[in-house]
């Protein structure tokens, strides 16, 4: 008889550690195995399990220690054509909408109340636009093509837009003739280590699910990289998990270079380290004659840049 972890595999998932809880778990499958496409669950008393790839089965598929096991149940393929059919048209009717809101607005050209709360200025805002109530609109490509929008409001609210995709979507806040590509979470994030590294591109994956997706789109670039994570720290003293790293781990996996944790901060990203360490830097000198606020930014940024340098590797395609 077929135990529930081969019975999972024999269905396409590759799970891993399975235990009887009682609860879904996401997991890779054979045939998208850099994502979580499959989800399986053993009941506690090991009585019956199930187990679902969500982009072949219409159905979880269920197993039992005793009894037939159906791994390829009836199913209406002409049914799942039409929905995956028409969940594609959808995309592509909301792709478009995305499109003609992102031309219909105009380029960032004076800053913006969110970039300046963030203590950041126009470097790297060149791709950037503002709509007509004042929101910053970043573009999001999948594959070098227009995919969506992420809307930023002055105080700090973001939005995707509605029935876009964003899976595997990023923006590259590009430099000429750069050496090392970096990628990291969100926007700001990404303008800080910009600006502090003068030899990088920095690639924007708008959160920690996606790391990995976008990272599978860089395999074919060569050169030197790293992944700069968010330290989810607070998350982890609750739950014992630091998504940031955890996700910056799997995008460097797939990269084969190494990651940039910032530590030492009460925030999470490099955009807090950069902005912590300059005020540390200020309340040290107030206390008696030292650089300037612009020298303090420099030898922050110089942290910065070293912490990327220090991290990455090259990759040779």
């Amino acid at each position: 008889m077929m135990d529930f972890p081969n019975f999972c595999r024999a269905a396409g998932l590759i799970p891993r550690d399975v235990e009887p809880d009682g609860s879904w778990h996401r997991c890779p499958t054979e045939s998208h195995p850099h994502s979580k496409n499959g989800a399986y669950k053993l009941a506690i008393d090991g009585g019956v399990g199930f187990a679902m790839d969500w982009s072949i089965h219409p159905e979880p598929l269920t197993w039992r220690p005793e009894g037939d096991i159906h791994l390829h149940p009836q199913v209406d393929r002409a049914a799942i054509a039409r929905r995956k059919a028409e969940e594609r048209m959808r995309t592509a009717a909301a792709t478009k909408a995305a499109q003609e809101y992102f031309e219909s607005c105009r380029p960032l050209r004076e800053g913006h109340p969110y970039l300046k709360a963030k203590h950041l200025d126009m470097t790297g805002c060149l791709g950037l636009r503002v709509d007509e109530v004042g929101w910053l609109v970043v573009p999001m490509f999948i594959d070098g093509a227009f995919a969506s929008v992420q809307r930023i409001s002055p105080d700090g609210e973001k939005l995707f837009w509605l029935g876009a995709s964003t899976r595997a979507a990023s923006y590259a806040i590009q430099r000429r003739d750069a050496s090392l590509t970096v990628l990291c979470e969100g926007l700001a994030t990404g303008l800080a280590i910009y600006a502090a590294t003068p030899t990088a591109r920095v690639v924007v994956a708008f959160n920690a699910g996606n790391l990995p997706r976008v990272a599978e789109g860089l395999i074919g670039r060569r050169g030197l990289f790293v992944v700069a994570a968010d330290n989810d720290l607070a998350t982890e003293a609750k739950t014992g998990t630091n998504p940031g790293v955890r996700a910056a781990q799997e995008a460097a996996g797939i990269l084969g270079c190494g990651i940039a944790v910032p530590t030492g901060i009460t925030g999470t990203d490099w955009l807090d380290y950069r902005n912590e360490r300059a005020e540390e830097r200020r309340q040290i000198c107030y206390r008696g004659r030292g650089p300037s606020d612009s020298s303090i930014r420099r030898a922050v940024d110089a942290e910065i840049s070293a912490s990327m340098l220090r991290n990455a590797k090259w990759r040779a395609v």
